[in-house]
């Protein structure tokens, strides 16, 4: 027979006191959070997988944070490089006023101040800010100025040609924007293949170009690969009545380094193919008519600005206000080298444009992909950390009858005496 005395009926008593307390305890803190896990001790698997959870989530919502930046640059500068190519659009329709016969110095004069407007115009857009003041086209320099216009009309550049990324997954970045050293500075010049420049000293009323190119690889191969350049000239016919052409290549100011590669009588409305032979690369139209002692020069395009463009024309119509045939047709040509200038960056423009909407649809599928799974690991967190509230309140009601049954017989144990029955 085992004997129990006083102390263990008191320590058997009052310990299952303390336990219920701390059970109840427990289940009143998980219905004041709606949290199943606050007792780390009791399931440490579960908080495991809740801690992991959380972070998961946690980073999820630093890539959807990262998202919708990307969304919010990338949307400022499509909507301002949609303003750049309406500006454009304005600009190659003034050039297209000024280049025919009719207009006079007033008018030219006139279209030379709309240019300095519109060249302060694209250098406000160049130097477009987001809500956080970052410059959008300066590249990685986001705190940089990146285009300045100086005195003389140039306009430097002081960016760099990086691209800004974010993180939208653990191995999908995306660029934010795009460098204007990209969009604005580096357009090809003429028609993208080869350029004309008429010499300075022309008196007669001729223009070449833009013309067109009839094998890509050859072209970009003798012209931009080789550096080859054409001399065309045009001097009067010994029979006297007409001009004879001739056309000269080499490379930089080596013209005769080949001869003369090509010769013949001009007509009205002829194109000259190059180089010389059955199948040229390139045809040049020569549009009006040249006098004896003007040449032209055909080489490969050079990169060029959009702000030299604008200021190219700013000049062609300020300095051209002459109707003489000599300088009209220079004016026509500088007006013609701008035009297909205008029209390259346009090309550059919606390059940029159609990569930037790619890249949108990319960040909002990705943001779609992310919201989704975000709620997948909220569910699955919910089901290890949330409380089933009816089962906690029974089991709460439960805990509390068992304390106050506790209690009761703890304060019966505790009026047990013999000296009662004495």
């Amino acid at each position: 027979m085992q004997i129990i005395s006083s102390n263990q009926f008191y320590a058997g008593g009052l310990s299952g006191i303390l336990q219920q307390q701390t059970t109840l305890g427990t289940l009143s803190q998980q219905l004041s959070t709606g949290n199943a896990l606050v007792d780390p001790s009791a399931q440490p698997v579960a908080v495991a997988q809740n801690v992991d959870l959380t972070a998961q989530i946690g980073q999820l919502a630093g890539y959807t944070q990262n998202g919708s930046n990307a969304q919010q640059s990338l949307q400022l500068e499509s909507s301002t490089l949609q303003s750049v190519s309406t500006l454009v659009d304005q600009v190659r329709q003034l050039a297209l006023q000024m280049n025919n016969g009719t207009v006079n110095g007033q008018e030219l004069q006139n279209a030379g101040t709309t240019m300095q407007g519109y060249l302060q115009q694209l250098v406000q857009y160049g130097n477009t800010q987001d809500g956080q003041g970052n410059y959008v086209f300066a590249g990685s320099r986001s705190q940089t100025q990146p285009f300045v216009l100086q005195a003389n009309g140039q306009v430097l550049y002081q960016g760099d040609g990086s691209q800004n990324q974010l993180a939208l997954g653990p191995s999908l970045n995306t660029a934010t924007g795009d460098p204007g050293s990209a969009v604005f500075m580096n357009i090809p010049g003429g028609n993208g293949t080869f350029s004309v420049s008429a010499s300075g000293g022309n008196t007669g009323g001729a223009s070449l170009g833009p013309g067109s190119v009839n094998n890509p690889s050859l072209a970009q191969q003798v012209l931009l690969v080789a550096g080859t350049q054409y001399h065309i000239s045009f001097s009067a016919a010994p029979s006297g009545g007409g001009l004879d052409y001739s056309v000269s290549s080499g490379s930089g100011a080596a013209f005769a380094a080949s001869g003369v590669v090509a010769s013949g009588s001009f007509s009205a409305g002829m194109s000259i193919g190059l180089p010389p032979g059955a199948s040229p690369a390139i045809e040049v139209p020569i549009v009006g008519t040249p006098a004896a002692g003007d040449s032209f020069t055909i080489a490969g395009a050079q990169p060029q600005s959009l702000f030299a463009t604008f200021s190219s024309l700013e000049q062609a119509f300020s300095t051209g206000n002459s109707q003489a045939s000599g300088t009209s047709a220079l004016r026509a040509q500088a007006i013609s080298n701008a035009i297909s200038s205008l029209d390259q960056a346009q090309t550059v423009l919606l390059g940029t444009q159609s990569s930037i909407g790619a890249r949108l649809q990319q960040v909002q599928a990705v943001q779609t992909q992310n919201s989704g799974t975000t709620l997948q690991l909220q569910t699955q967190q919910a089901s290890i950390a949330s409380i089933n509230y009816p089962q906690v309140i029974t089991q709460y009601q439960q805990s509390l009858t068992a304390l106050q049954a506790a209690e009761s017989a703890f304060a019966k144990l505790q009026g047990l005496s013999l000296f009662k029955y004495i």
